[in-house]
């Protein structure tokens, strides 16, 4: 059995983040800096708008957008996985945060998946429980 979740940013948040895109965009004076900065959000928020996360008998894979960028970890490789909530301060997209890189489109909920070698990879999801649950199956 696989384990397969699409999570999508809600439409009226992608709303305004587009309203305030559009706003910084008519910021700079040059009608080229203007598109190139539109360009730049419009690219931004369409990788971002979608992140998928299966789980098969040997890894987890979690992508963004239509596929590029994507992740695979190894099931071997984790040692324990947890469902946490992140703070809003922890944000949104995909930077490191203290004890590990975190991978999130929306929302608050994730699962930490906790490495053999003491790192962590914290994985954004609406379905956190489902996830964790899977995970914790496998290994």
């Amino acid at each position: 059995m696989s384990y397969k979740h699409i999570q999508t940013v809600p439409n009226n948040v992608m709303i305004a983040a587009s309203l305030a895109g559009l706003a910084i965009s008519l910021a700079p004076p040059l009608l080229l800096a203007r598109l190139l900065m539109m360009g730049a959000l419009g690219t931004t928020a369409a990788i971002f708008r979608v992140l998928t996360v299966e789980v098969d008998e040997e890894s987890i894979h979690w992508q963004f957008g239509n596929g590029f960028p994507n992740w695979s970890l190894p099931l071997s490789e984790i040692s324990a996985v947890e469902t946490i909530r992140t703070t809003p301060l922890m944000g949104w997209g995909i930077h490191y945060v203290g004890h590990g890189w975190l991978y999130n489109i929306y929302g608050l909920n994730a699962v930490d998946l906790t490495h053999k070698d003491g790192r962590h990879t914290i994985i954004g999801t609406d379905d956190a429980a489902n996830l964790a649950a899977v995970i914790s199956e496998r290994i």
